[in-house]
């Protein structure tokens, strides 16, 4: 039994009204698949994000799909499956709902160094943005991420350099 499979059982997932209008029983599968996922493309294939998070509107199952992807993140997953998941979370933790996305960022934090890991491993341009993405939404010590940021261990896209 792996991580994921644990936390995705700690819930209901079909007390959840989901993106898609439906019971969020689905997620569950959903989230399986995309953690196994050999790609981002057949990761993104799962829409999850239409199911948790709707142009920046977190969905009612948004707080426990962040701590399953949290748990998916402390994994072994494809880069494309890692990428999906960091983006996916990205939006979490910068959603348009103050409440769910501090909510969302109280899980992060809770995986703080699996974050910094994805940064400093620099294993594709994305996962590195995605890391750091979310990491700008979490770490508490500017400080720190300003420590990693300036070693040169990784490349940020323009968008994301201060």
């Amino acid at each position: 039994m792996r991580l994921i499979d644990v936390e995705i059982d700690r819930y209901d997932w079909s007390a959840f009204t989901c993106g898609c209008t439906k019971t969020a029983a689905h997620l569950a599968d959903d989230l399986l698949r995309l953690a196994s996922a050999q790609s981002s493309e057949e990761a993104r294939a799962h829409h999850i994000e239409n199911h948790a998070l709707i142009q920046s509107i977190p969905q009612e199952p948004a707080v426990p799909v962040a701590s399953v992807l949290m748990a998916a993140l402390a994994g072994d997953l494809s880069p494309g499956a890692r990428f999906v998941c960091l983006d996916l979370l990205g939006g979490l933790v910068f959603s348009d709902d103050d409440d769910s996305s501090e909510m969302c960022q109280q899980i992060a934090r809770q995986g703080l160094w699996m974050l910094y890991r994805d940064l400093w491993s620099g294993a594709s341009p994305g996962i590195v943005a995605c890391a750091y993405y979310v990491l700008r939404a979490i770490e508490d010590d500017e400080a720190r991420l300003r420590a990693y940021r300036n070693t040169g261990q990784f490349v940020l896209p323009d968008y994301l350099a201060d």
